[in-house]
């Protein structure tokens, strides 16, 4: 087969799952560090600083406070020649907020790190030492390299693999392993394969042939997630011989891409070229074993997965999928709950609790800094269980408006709107009769009179859905297993240690940096170092 054969089969893989792959290469690249084309150009344009400059935490605050985003605009100004960036910037600039948080954090992953440990240790301890934080974040790299980015190679080999063949192939898939010894031998097999490849890499000439004898490994695991590692690694190297320099050609093909990609800041790199270059190597892969299977190579026989290389439409289950699995998926669906007055107190206080946590550690993320996030003192925050608690209440209505429930994108709306309301209300509530605010979205993109706004609105709305759809069906019947005495108990004492909380904020409400004003990062470090002092 040739190349130019191998590249449009790539691309009647790509329109058939196209949303999918898009996303999975988008996961794979902040989280697994692949396409150094597309991460590497972005970042290095739009990244502030260097890892050193973010170990100087304590003594150079103002190293961590720049935006990412504000590297672009001067960027844009230069390309522009102005100094005025409201000439570039038509729509609201947005200043503020957690997708501009992200954006900021997926494109320098060392910061990024620093500033989790930092607040982590905060929390607990003085972290005000660059060694402690230096040890911990090299550490942590390397664990999280072998044990999470490496595998998800093979997470994403699997799912490129079967959209080859099927038609609209959910994301789900990219959980390639069933169970836990086939995760530990794919990581076993991943970290040798680095092992040799970096031995290799010793003698240059060496280490750039083996870069290539290698490269069918994750794609041999994904199929066959058994296949021990020396002899995935073995047959890797059989079934590259006398194709290392079809595989270079197929490289080399993409270079034109690669420029577009640098010269688009990653932008086609992410809605095209990354998909499609995947896609390109999984089919150069399914060429190479089906010519490796006829001829009867050295251990072709665990090249075994037929649902790979057949696509049978009559299959009752998704391919990989069996009966079981799939009626337990079905039941974790499964929404339409009689929850009783203890399940929602307890239900109540399950979603204040993750609110809180989600916030606590969206500043830890931000800042490096523990932020008891809240009008309350206690580790929940009230708005949140409302929120999840209205929106269950949906299932007590007539049945013509429980239907609405059988379609999520409805239902996602239907909590925006709710969440929406009960969000402005609140804020409107609290800056009246405490005369402070608790939050503030003035900047954010499409935010209404800094209440509420779009990415928020968001969050809660694909929130909602899982807590409705997942987490209160599940929460349920953990709830149902208890014994009722325990059951009415917990939820007594809970309530009132709740109502304690309230009554005592009322007049003491938590306030601070990071809580009542802007929760700016120079000014949230400097009132934690004052404390520590």
């Amino acid at each position: 087969m040739k190349n130019k054969d191998i590249r449009k089969r790539a691309r009647e893989t790509l329109k058939k799952n196209y949303f999918t792959l898009v996303f999975v290469c988008l996961i794979m690249m902040i989280f697994a560090g692949s396409y150094a084309t597309t991460f590497n150009g972005i970042k290095n344009v739009l990244r502030d600083d260097s890892v050193a400059e973010s170990i100087k935490l304590e003594t150079e605050v103002d190293s961590l406070s720049s935006s990412n985003l504000d590297i672009t605009s001067s960027v844009l100004k230069t390309i522009f020649k102005t100094d005025n960036i409201d000439e570039i910037y038509v729509e609201e600039k947005v200043t503020a907020g957690l997708f501009r948080t992200i954006f900021d954090g997926i494109t320098h992953l060392e910061q990024f790190l620093f500033r989790v440990v930092k607040g982590v240790l905060d929390a607990f301890v003085n972290a005000n030492k660059a060694i402690v934080l230096v040890i911990i974040v090299l550490l942590f790299q390397l664990l999280y390299r072998v044990f999470v980015a490496k595998p998800l190679k093979v997470c994403q080999a699997r799912v490129f693999l079967e959209s080859r063949i099927y038609h609209k192939t959910p994301f789900k898939r990219i959980a390639a392993f069933s169970n836990f010894k086939d995760y530990f031998r794919t990581v076993k097999t991943i970290f040798l394969v680095d092992l040799f490849q970096m031995l290799w890499d010793l003698t240059i000439i060496g280490g750039i042939i083996k870069r290539y004898s290698y490269r069918l490994v994750p794609m041999i695991v994904a199929e066959n997630p058994k296949v021990k590692s020396f002899e995935a690694i073995k047959l890797s190297e059989d079934m590259m011989k006398g194709k290392k320099w079809k595989l270079f050609l197929l490289d080399l093909s993409f270079t034109f891409y690669m420029i577009m990609d640098i010269a688009t800041l990653g932008i086609l790199g992410v809605l095209g070229f990354n998909p499609y270059y995947t896609a390109s190597i999984v089919e150069f892969y399914t060429f190479v074993k089906i010519e490796y299977i006829d001829k009867k190579g050295k251990g072709f026989e665990l090249l075994n997965d037929n649902k790979l290389l057949n696509n049978d439409n009559n299959l009752e289950c998704y391919p990989g999928v069996t009966r079981k699995e799939k009626k337990k998926m079905d039941e974790m669906f499964h929404y339409y709950q009689k929850y009783t007055l203890s399940s929602l107190i307890l239900l109540f206080f399950t979603f204040a609790f993750i609110g809180w946590l989600w916030e606590v550690l969206l500043y830890v993320y931000k800042d490096g800094i523990f932020v008891n996030r809240g009008v309350l003192h206690g580790p929940w925050l009230p708005i949140y269980g409302a929120g999840g608690v209205v929106i269950l209440f949906l299932l007590f209505l007539p049945k013509k408006f429980k239907k609405l429930m059988d379609n999520p994108i409805l239902t996602f709306f239907i909590v925006v709107l709710l969440c929406g309301i009960i969000e402005y209300t609140t804020s409107w509530y609290l800056e009246v009769s405490q005369g402070l605010r608790w939050w503030d979205y003035t900047g954010n993109f499409l935010n209404l009179n800094g209440r509420i706004c779009f990415e928020g609105l968001a969050f809660f709305g694909l929130g909602g859905c899982i807590c409705l759809y997942i987490v209160a069906p599940h929460m349920q019947e953990v709830f149902s297993k208890m014994k009722p005495k325990l059951r009415n108990i917990l939820c007594i004492v809970l309530v009132l240690i709740f109502l304690v909380d309230v009554a005592y904020s009322f007049n003491n409400p938590n306030v601070g940096a990071g809580i009542t004003d802007d929760g700016s990062h120079n000014q949230i470090i400097e009132e934690t170092l004052k404390e520590a002092k």
